[in-house]
């Protein structure tokens, strides 16, 4: 699109369907530069109104309806984590905002996908689209729906960035490694041009499920074994949630380095600890040392450090060079300990780790920009992936002259019409 085309009005919206928050982006096509994120949400609570994200989590009740998010009550056990079953079910829902200012304008979404799903689950989210009301028709225009993947939608978040460093150059290699909620994915690209911004994928994109979900799993597990047996027994779902929220999420997850330091948990108050040994305090409260919290850590932690070995190992047998960048973003790549982890066993990189929030929100604003970049509408934006490595390949089934040098016995048989011997199950 040149400088003296008329721009149509319509709002792009990038959102990150995350499996523990959900994000929502937006952009308006005149100001494409102005992406603006979602931050006010309905809330139970006081402190939500100034948050980039929202925890993705049901509630159903027959008489109140349906809660989602920050207006599920704490005490309140909530369907969450159902991100995951996407590859199983084809009925999950998704929540998005409709402002009554961007009801003026067309829409034009672009949801995120974890970079190791199957093709058919992107099939499956469209559906789960059109289930939850995104695609309904508008009075102002057609809603358009595009998709990308999680990990590239976080590079082009943060890639332009390194445009300002005065070490990059043509040839140079990053791998962005977005660490979220369910799902770790990584994508790598080597920078063809500065000015533009161009970048190629240069080896598959790879990923696991090893998120921070499963990092609360093991803090949960540590807990209960520091505990005597049974003494978790009668704590509810919604007691674990909160103590989950208030000790760990927002308590030693975000604090976390290996520090020398001793943790000092409040225990639920149904926590049976009347015998749970001699490190409990007060009945109530337990300590852990950094060591005991390591332990957690440690297992999802070299899940991570494998998948980006494996990455970085591809790169260099492609390029003949190690990555110069890694980028870490995503809810668990705000990780203090995850950086510092990184750093040590990955010394020939440059690790790189957003401060504040913005690694959380990389992916919903990289799908903004990935939409604005698609409509031509910002220079000042443009990060053009200039080629990407295929996840799939076609090929069609066909037969042929039997050549025994090149075909198995077991594929031979006379054919009657060519008279002479074919090979059968042969593929292009």
């Amino acid at each position: 699109m040149t400088g003296n085309e008329p721009v149509d009005d319509f709002i792009i919206i990038g959102l990150d369907f995350g499996t523990t928050y959900s994000g929502i982006a937006w952009a308006y096509s005149r100001e494409p530069e102005e992406i603006e994120l979602v931050t006010s949400w309905d809330s139970e609570f006081n402190n939500c109104s100034d948050v980039e994200k929202a925890p993705t989590q049901l509630l159903y009740d027959d008489k109140k309806g349906t809660s989602w998010g920050y207006s599920i009550p704490a005490s309140e056990d909530a369907l969450k984590w159902f991100k995951l079953l996407l590859l199983d079910s084809d009925d999950v829902p998704i929540m998005v905002s409709k402002a009554e200012l961007l009801q003026k304008s067309p829409f034009h979404v672009v949801i995120t996908l974890p970079a190791i799903w199957p093709p058919y689950a992107q099939q499956r989210m469209k559906q789960a689209a059109k289930t939850s009301g995104i695609l309904d028709a508008r009075s102002c225009g057609e809603t358009k729906l595009r998709f990308i993947s999680e990990p590239e939608a976080a590079a082009l978040a943060t890639i332009k960035d390194l445009s300002k460093r005065s070490t990059i150059k043509v040839g140079d290699a990053m791998v962005i490694c977005d660490a979220g909620g369910g799902t770790v994915d990584l994508i790598s690209y080597q920078i063809e041009s500065i000015s533009p911004f161009v970048v190629k994928e240069c080896v598959k994109g790879d990923g696991g499920l090893c998120g921070g979900v499963f990092l609360d799993e093991q803090f949960l597990k540590l807990i209960k074994r520091k505990l005597a047996p049974g003494s978790w027994d009668n704590v509810t779902s919604a007691e674990e949630k909160k103590f989950l929220n208030e000790c760990w999420e927002h308590g030693i997850k975000p604090q976390f380095s290996n520090q020398n330091r001793d943790w000092i948990v409040d225990l639920p108050d149904s926590c049976d600890v009347a015998s749970s040994g001699r490190k409990l305090k007060r009945r109530k409260t337990l300590e852990l040392s950094s060591s005991d919290i390591l332990s957690a850590y440690t297992p999802i932690v070299d899940k991570i450090e494998a998948l980006i070995r494996r990455q970085t190992q591809a790169v260099k047998s492609k390029l003949g060079k190690s990555a110069k960048y890694i980028i870490l973003v995503g809810g668990f790549g705000r990780s203090s300990y995850l950086y510092s982890k990184l750093q040590s066993a990955f010394f020939e990189s440059t690790v790189l780790q957003s401060r504040g929030n913005k690694p959380w929100s990389a992916i919903c604003r990289g799908a903004v920009v990935h939409g604005i970049t698609n409509h031509g509408l910002s220079a000042t934006l443009g990060v053009t992936v200039g080629a990407r490595v295929a996840r799939n390949s076609y090929g069609v089934m066909f037969h042929t002259g039997f050549d025994p040098q090149k075909h198995r016995l077991s594929d031979k048989y006379w054919s009657e019409e060519h008279q002479k011997w074919r090979a059968s199950n042969q593929m292009q």
